[in-house]
């Protein structure tokens, strides 16, 4: 893809998942590193949505992740648009953007996206990077072709999402 056409995509979609051969790319123009390691599999352990799985799952899990470099200033998702990435902060800091307003920010260990990964739904808030930003990706096409090889993870997600359902039950009849 040529340059003046990755920076017109990248006004619409983050330059970190504008492709070329259909190859996620990296801000840096190179192809995501693997998100694998014991690093990977530590963050993604500490995420409630995956918290249900053993090691050898969150290893799986990890082998279907990469990592993604944000510029300062870059918007990595958007609200309103498609969802269908997950993603766990690895370096920087973000912000949560709803309208025009911080809601939120976020660094090393947070985490956004997980409703996105489950049902490919609009972004209900914008996140910026406030500083360079490195994270841990997962695509929703990656996630799905993971839980069909391995029927065991979507039946622990589906466990802990259930008991998270039960608990905002109790919290909105309480």
């Amino acid at each position: 893809m040529a340059r003046d056409a990755l920076d017109e995509l990248s006004k619409v979609v983050p330059r970190s998942i504008a492709s070329v051969g259909g190859q996620p790319k990296a801000a840096t123009g190179r192809t995501p590193d693997r998100a694998s390691g014991r690093r990977a599999v530590d963050l993604l352990a500490q995420v409630p949505l995956f918290s249900g799985l053993s090691r050898r799952q969150l290893r799986r899990l990890a082998d279907h992740a990469d990592t993604a470099s944000f510029r300062q200033g870059e918007t990595i998702v958007e609200a309103g648009q498609p969802g269908g990435t997950f993603y766990v902060i690895l370096q920087g800091a973000t912000k949560v953007v709803r309208g025009k307003r911080t809601i939120d920010r976020m660094a090393p260990g947070d985490f956004f996206g997980e409703i996105s990964l489950l049902d490919g739904g609009p972004r209900t808030a914008s996140v910026v990077a406030e500083t360079p930003v490195v994270a841990i990706r997962v695509f929703k096409r990656s996630f799905d072709r993971l839980l069909s090889q391995e029927p065991a993870v979507a039946a622990e997600i589906l466990a802990v999402v259930a008991g998270r359902l039960r608990q905002a039950e109790r919290s909105v009849t309480s």
